[in-house]
């Protein structure tokens, strides 16, 4: 589809156009969910902060158990993350609920959509219109 083409009608077509799309305004929520994955992160990749040898936890050394933890840190840091979008994204669609319903029927026209097509008589019925 070129640039100055119209979309397909039958595709769902979103709500908002260009500025008004949600999902790039930026929000204290987004500013706060960046700053917690920039850290899980970072702060794993920064050598100094774990490369010594001690303390010792279960005779593992430093840098073995801290980048393990760091992998249950930033899978929660994630989870955390979702958790604030998606509670932002429900208070916003309460907010702003969509006039947009789906389709309950197909389109007006459509002469193949009254036809089941695992009924045979049905089927046959459909030709016969179609050859009137």
């Amino acid at each position: 589809m070129a640039i100055d083409e119209e979309p397909e009608p039958d595709r769902p077509q979103s709500v908002y156009r260009g500025e008004d799309d949600p999902r790039w305004r930026v929000t204290p929520t987004k500013i706060v969910v960046t700053i917690i994955l920039v850290a899980a992160i970072v702060l794993p990749l920064l050598t100094w902060t774990y490369s010594r040898d001690s303390p010792r936890l279960f005779g593992f050394p430093f840098f073995y158990w801290y980048q393990f933890i760091w992998v249950f840190l930033a899978a929660g840091a994630c989870y955390l993350c979702y958790v604030l979008l998606r509670r932002e994204a429900r208070a916003h669609q309460a907010g702003h609920p969509t006039t947009l319903t789906p389709p309950t029927a197909p389109p007006p026209g459509d002469a193949s959509s009254d036809v089941l097509a695992d009924n045979p008589a049905d089927t046959a019925a459909a030709d016969q219109r179609k050859a009137e």
